[in-house]
């Protein structure tokens, strides 16, 4: 991945690195940095769900971790802090069977994740998201 480097006004916000790093410019953000609450969203049937969420404007962003991956990662919370800095809501999650949520790894499938990303995306966000 080649790195790439996100601007406002004039200023560096946010740079994705190489190896997928990002950094967070704290200037851009007057040297605030919030972090958001875990909360679990219970499913019948289903493993809770671990999630962070913001509120805020809309079209929203809604982080989907990569493999391996959890929303405790660096990226997913310098997108987190990029979006508060820009007032949008922002959503991440962690996978059944990955970081906080519930359900054991070894027994989960790629299809069982997207089950968990489209129950996010239909009972967790509100309207458009990114």
């Amino acid at each position: 991945m080649a790195a790439s480097v996100l601007r406002s006004c004039g200023k560096v916000i946010l740079k994705i690195g190489p190896r997928g790093t990002a950094a967070l410019s704290p200037k851009c953000l007057g040297g605030i940095r919030q972090k958001s609450t875990v909360q679990y969203a219970s499913r019948p049937d289903l493993p809770k769900l671990a999630y962070r969420k913001v509120k805020g404007k809309s079209p929203g962003v809604v982080f989907l971790p990569g493999f391996a991956s959890n929303m405790g990662g660096q990226k997913a919370e310098a997108l987190e802090e990029f979006c508060r800095s820009l007032g949008h809501s922002y959503l991440r999650f962690d996978y059944t069977g990955c970081g906080a949520s519930e359900g054991v790894g070894a027994e989960c499938t790629v299809g069982s994740w997207k089950r968990d990303v489209l129950f996010v995306l239909d009972e967790l966000v509100d309207g458009p998201q990114w």
